[in-house]
């Protein structure tokens, strides 16, 4: 019971890694405050978490939109009280297509869920951390944003912008002891990728060694999901 009494907050948690890593943070003990934009997935996450005999809520939420994000964090604060772990899972890729074929709105909105949302979620739930002298963020990040690769400039762009918020975040919340940590969990079978891939649950380790009392003193880190435990020696 690594997070036994830990409140962690998971953004995208109706499926996919989202819904991975809350099932195994739920296993660990954690109380669990979700969101996501489709209702029906989100219900049956929060059904199976339950089932588990966790404590488990549930919010619909677009984190790319400042009002609904706020309403989200008063909502979390107000049943649980705290937010010990926020994961910013939530997370879109358009179909990959060279620069100059790139539409504006496909732009715009990968933007806008990528990196715009963990900003928001994370500056909405970040004055509860820096009270309560404690916190954990990961942020899912993906080998696309530390690597080039052709065709993928806006999901590209997306995720170089977050790995450079996570540093930045990892510097400025230090001395409020509040760790910030990126997760590349490598290629996973989501809806992003068509379902191929390595299982969601095979990459949650690393998520709940962040999210423990493990990794106090952990933060500023680029984690792989398959090679983490040698990233941290």
């Amino acid at each position: 019971m690594k997070l036994k009494e830990k409140v962690a907050l998971i953004t995208g948690a109706g499926r996919g890694i989202g819904k991975a890593v809350a099932t195994a943070y739920a296993r660990e003990g954690a109380k669990l405050a979700l969101c996501a934009r489709t209702p029906g997935e989100l219900d049956e996450t929060v059904t199976e978490l339950r089932g588990l005999k966790a404590q488990a809520e549930g919010w619909i939420c677009d984190v790319s939109l400042e009002g609904p994000v706020k309403e989200l964090i008063a909502n979390v604060q107000k049943q649980f009280g705290r937010i010990d772990v926020l994961v910013n899972n939530a997370g879109v890729m358009t179909r990959p297509a060279p620069l100059t074929e790139v539409d504006v709105s496909k732009w715009d909105y990968t933007i806008a869920v990528n990196l715009r949302g963990p900003f928001l979620v994370t500056q909405a739930a970040l004055p509860i951390m820096m009270k309560q002298k404690s916190g954990s963020i990961i942020n899912v990040s993906s080998m696309i944003g530390r690597g080039a690769y052709a065709n993928f400039t806006a999901y590209a762009t997306s995720k170089w912008g977050l790995e450079g918020f996570t540093q930045t975040l990892a510097a400025e919340a230090r001395s409020s002891n509040i760790r910030v940590n990126s997760v590349e969990p490598g290629y996973v079978a989501t809806k992003l990728t068509g379902y191929s891939g390595s299982k969601p649950e095979s990459v949650t380790e690393a998520f709940i060694y962040l999210a423990s009392d493990e990794s106090k003193g952990v933060t500023g880190k680029m984690l792989s999901a398959s090679g983490w435990k040698s990233q941290i020696r």
